[in-house]
């Protein structure tokens, strides 16, 4: 035997919990709304026109209402006539555009590639996109935001390994430049090409960038190798 919930007023009171997850009730009910609001504006086009009407016929010399004092006819923001009308108007317009407009999918803002020699930080990934055979470039930035020189380094790669088994030999990824000094607060790019051999099975092959002489700092690399 079901259990009936409610509060007191009756079974027709309960809420219909399916239609909170059901994604054609929504749509129905957000139609409904918007519909709601296309009314409420074109009454208060209605209300335009008839005010102006009136105002053509007190000028042809038909009765018209007494007409409003000007408190009364003014609104919080001292317009006066029908400029309340027209503002309320707009704004509804323009409530009503919005809501009914698609929202843009929000994209996450990429992180560039880097190493901070100085903070031992490393953010972002190295991504790289070819048309086998072909040649893949990327650039990766060092940073130095200490004061103090940090000598010289080099960067370096390993080998390159799909889920499927193929491999992008480390030998086929260069540097330039590739001996790259670190000066106190200094930032350089540094430019990665991947020469990628015709007989390379296309997939995403991953690896680790290292920087010499800085064991914690390390980032992702990911190759997708294509066919034309």
């Amino acid at each position: 035997m079901g259990v009936a919930s409610g509060n007191g007023d009756g079974p027709g009171n309960d809420l219909p919990w399916a239609s909170v997850f059901d994604s054609a009730a929504n749509m129905r009910a957000l139609s409904a709304i918007q519909s709601e609001g296309f009314r409420a504006a074109s009454a208060l086009v209605d209300r335009f026109i008839r005010l102006a009407s009136s105002g053509l016929q007190a000028s042809e010399g038909v009765s018209s209402p007494e007409p409003l004092s000007r408190a009364e006819r003014a609104d919080l923001f001292g317009a006066t006539d029908i400029e309340p009308l027209i503002r309320s108007w707009w704004v509804m317009l323009g409530q009503l555009l919005l809501g009914a407009a698609p929202r843009a999918a929000e994209t996450p803002t990429a992180v560039p590639a880097a190493f901070d020699v100085s903070a031992a930080d490393a953010r972002g990934r190295i991504m790289l996109d070819v048309v086998a055979p072909g040649v893949a470039t990327a650039t990766v930035w060092l940073h130095n935001t200490g004061t103090t020189d940090m000598g010289r380094t080099r960067l370096r790669c390993s080998d390159l390994i799909a889920e499927h088994g193929g491999v992008v030999d480390a030998g086929h990824v260069a540097f330039d430049p590739a001996d790259i000094p670190v000066p106190g607060r200094s930032s350089r790019g540094v430019d990665i090409s991947i020469n990628v051999e015709p007989d390379v099975r296309p997939g995403v092959y991953r690896g680790i960038l290292l920087t010499a002489g800085h064991p914690d700092l390390w980032l992702p690399v990911a190759l997708t190798v294509r066919l034309e």
